[in-house]
């Protein structure tokens, strides 16, 4: 079985010391989307920054060829070409960062309740008296309400670090599937943006959810209600939140954002109302090897006949 993939040229002795591997060859990046047709694995991944974008990528003559599978890196489908999923089996890396983006989510959580970063004292600052601490005390988890727009593995993941905080949780989906939680209700649009306080955006891209955290939805929002996205920029109107911010209404950490990365000077960068990082939140000492071992999974069970990890 010949392997074909976007990463790092030492990759390819990891990939050919699997069962079954004949060949593992390295594309490199100024390639990326000239993938060969007579390769029987691609192990592909998302550009970044400007070399993300896939409008216009031209097709591989004659693909998808010989080509089995192919193995996206990511967990999102959104930045590859539409042409990808003409091959006979595709399939994520869903699920492989869950527990670094939960953890993620519940930092910013935390962070934002725990007001840390006002609360950090800085060189030249003066022990804050008694009474000033008494006057703003710190806000807490227990007790508050946790909105998950999505209900996917990683959302169900933040679910249980939250439960383990006192939260209720509440949640939408877009299936009719029920709760797999017994801890997360299921609620409409409506209740979940009325009722969050902290919203937690895990839900992936598209035409649904497109600018589906939009005015109205930001209008139904408590007045300091907290939003956490690490899921897709283009879910939240950002026009529609920097009006509810000019309102001083919400705040907000966002992992993600349309479009990234952000410009220079972006109004989003230093917001007083908003903390951004530059899409990290899956990062982790552990997630190559997850990646790595979901790839060799799919190629054993793809030898095997059996149904693949996180097909689409």
């Amino acid at each position: 079985m010949r392997v074909v993939h976007q990463f790092a040229p030492p990759m390819s002795a990891m990939i050919a010391a699997q069962p079954g591997v004949t060949s593992a060859e390295h594309i490199p990046l100024e390639q990326r989307w000239a993938l060969p047709t007579d390769a029987d694995v691609l192990f592909v991944l998302h550009g970044e920054g400007e070399g993300r974008s896939v409008v216009g990528v031209p097709r591989p003559a004659g693909w998808p060829g010989q080509v089995k599978l192919v193995q996206i890196a990511s967990a999102g489908i959104d930045d590859y070409p539409d042409w990808l999923f003409e091959a006979p089996k595709v399939a994520t890396c869903s699920g492989t960062t869950a527990i670094p983006i939960a953890e993620y989510a519940l930092a910013a959580i935390l962070s934002h309740a725990k007001r840390l970063p006002e609360t950090v004292l800085q060189a030249g600052a003066s022990w804050p008296t008694r009474e000033a601490m008494m006057d703003k005390p710190l806000g807490t988890l227990a007790g508050r309400t946790l909105g998950l727009l999505g209900l996917g593995q990683i959302a169900q993941q933040v679910a249980r670090y939250a439960a383990a905080f006192g939260m209720t949780i509440i949640a939408t989906r877009a299936s009719d599937a029920p709760s797999p939680d017994p801890n997360v209700s299921l609620v409409d649009l409506k209740t979940l943006a009325g009722r969050s306080d902290h919203l937690v955006i895990a839900a992936p891209i598209g035409e649904a959810t497109r600018s589906l955290i939009d005015a109205a939805f930001l209008a139904r929002m408590k007045t300091d209600a907290h939003i956490v996205n690490i899921a897709r920029g283009a879910i939240i109107d950002q026009a529609a939140l920097r009006a509810e911010f000019d309102k001083g209404r919400l705040w907000a950490s966002l992992d993600v954002t349309e479009p990234e990365p952000l410009p220079d000077g972006h109004w989003l960068i230093g917001h007083p109302r908003a903390r951004v990082t530059p899409h990290l939140s899956w990062s982790s000492a552990d997630t190559p090897r997850r990646v790595f071992e979901r790839l060799a999974e799919n190629i054993r069970r793809l030898q095997a006949g059996e149904a693949l990890l996180g097909a689409v």
